[in-house]
């Protein structure tokens, strides 16, 4: 298993624990496409534009240095809201 792989099983634990339903696409979708590439995960609300992307990294990776990268992503969507994970360390 690869560590992305496992960032992800990981971020999916903590987003059904903060209450998203990630098997509701209404709520939650992945590898969203946008103009620049895909994120890793949308987080939705079905009244409004979606809230947040959600940026996940490999462990070894300091997720703040793909900020722009997940900026470029919520300004194509548009999204208001960035989180920058790498399972330890976290960035809104």
């Amino acid at each position: 298993m690869s560590q992305e792989t496992e960032v992800h099983i990981i971020i999916d634990r903590l987003l059904r624990e903060a209450d998203w339903a990630i098997e509701d696409k209404a709520q939650v979708s992945t590898e969203e496409a946008t103009a620049d590439g895909r994120a890793d995960y949308l987080l939705k609300d079905s009244r409004t534009p979606p809230l947040a992307v959600l940026e996940a990294k490999r462990f070894s990776i300091d997720p703040y240095s793909v900020e722009g990268q997940a900026r470029a992503y919520a300004e194509s969507l548009p999204v208001h809201f960035v989180i920058l994970s790498n399972r330890h360390d976290h960035y809104f």
